[in-house]
C-alpha cells in the first residue's frame, strides 16, 4: 500500500472543514431568516381543515 500524498490528506481536510463552515453558516441563517417574523400570520395547521370524527 503507497502512502497517501499529504497533498491529498490537506485537500481532504480543507473539504471537510468547508463543509462544518458552511453547514454552520446555514444553521445560523435558518435560525434568523427561517421562521415568520409577523406574529400575525397563521401557521399552517391552522389553515387546514379539521375532519369530523367517524361515527361509531
Amino acid at each position: 500500500m503507497e502512502e497517501t500524498p499529504k497533498t491529498a490528506i490537506r485537500g481532504m481536510m480543507l473539504y471537510v472543514l468547508a463543509l462544518i463552515v458552511l453547514g454552520v453558516l446555514a444553521g445560523a441563517a435558518y435560525t434568523i431568516y427561517g421562521h415568520p417574523l409577523d406574529p400575525s400570520e397563521r401557521p399552517a395547521a391552522e389553515t387546514i381543515p379539521q375532519k369530523a370524527t367517524a361515527p361509531h
